[in-house]
């Protein structure tokens, strides 16, 4: 048996979409459990849920703490069979997906936790100025391609992961730190995977199971896009400098200063090409500068609390 895990806050806007896709997947072998997580919703999230709950294996739950990884700590207490796949409210998975996911962890005993593919659903046309490749996997969960089989511990997406649930019961939990609100750090799930390789756990690449992301036309713009690096950069950040010394439990910070110069100059050279409004030429620069905030905001945030 499978069960998917699906945390939600004010997902009203496309929960419907999600769960209309999970209602016309072929079903695997084993059957499967959908497990919606209902995370201090403000709008109608509940009454849509429930409206499904005649045409999909719906198990529906209430977390009031908000933060996504509190609510999927919470959803893996609920948790059935042998493997789990957590995914957001804003995603369309193809009719293979649960499929596609039993061969994958019946076919590769030796790995412990999986990443998918997902794919932008973009409700627009995508931003119109040239962007590097690994940004769309920053913006919007797009996923490099990979073979099949064991991978490096990066590129795994939350929006579409899957972890044994032998794992679960070991004790593993995600980090309750990230992603409480809005503005909340991102990287729950590069956490949660960078600390199960480092403790010896497998991971695998799953190419054929496949969700679409939902992208909303304000994704799209200049300012979204800035205000998500500058998240990112406090993330990154957390992950490469940031450390908890094993003696003292005291945080080491390393402080970002190379970066905070080279990201002051590429606020220069922005401010000196915005007259010009080329976001070709300004994107770059942007995103340095973006990053650079980040991180010393970060450390700064870090620095205040310690």
């Amino acid at each position: 048996m499978l069960s998917v895990l699906l945390a939600t806050h004010n997902g009203a806007d496309t929960i419907d979409r999600t769960l209309a896709a999970m209602s016309e997947m072929e079903p695997p072998a084993g059957g499967w459990k959908l497990v919606v997580v209902n995370n201090a919703s403000t709008d109608d999230t509940e009454a849509r849920v429930l409206a499904w709950r005649d045409r999909l294996p719906l198990e529906y739950i209430v977390e009031p703490k908000l933060g996504k990884s509190t609510a999927l700590n919470t959803a893996l207490g609920h948790a059935a069979g042998d493997l789990i796949i957590m995914t957001d409210d804003d995603v369309l998975p193809e009719r293979s997906w649960l499929t596609e996911w039993r061969r994958m962890v019946d076919a590769y005993p030796g790995i412990s936790v999986f990443g998918g593919v997902t794919i932008p659903a973009f409700e627009s046309a995508p931003p119109d100025w040239p962007m590097p490749a690994w940004c769309y996997t920053v913006l919007y969960g797009q996923t490099p391609m990979q073979p099949e089989g064991e991978i490096e511990p990066i590129n795994v997406s939350g929006a579409n992961m899957a972890v044994r649930k032998s794992v679960s019961d070991q004790g593993w939990r995600f980090v309750e730190g990230f992603l409480v609100g809005k503005g909340g750090l991102m990287g729950e799930d590069s956490d949660f995977v960078r600390r199960l390789a480092a403790a010896g756990h497998k991971v695998g690449f799953a190419p054929n199971a496949r969700v679409g992301h939902i992208i909303h036309q304000e994704q799209v713009s200049w300012w979204w896009i800035q205000r998500r690096l500058f998240r990112h950069g406090r993330t990154m950040f957390m992950l490469e400098n940031v450390r908890r010394d094993e003696a003292s439990g005291r945080l080491v910070i390393q402080f970002p200063w190379r970066q905070f110069g080279a990201g002051l100059r590429s606020g220069l050279r922005l401010l000196a090409l915005t007259p010009g409004g080329d976001k070709a030429r300004m994107f770059p620069q942007a995103l340095d500068a973006s990053y650079a905030l980040g991180a010393v905001s970060q450390a700064l945030k870090l620095l205040w609390q310690r």
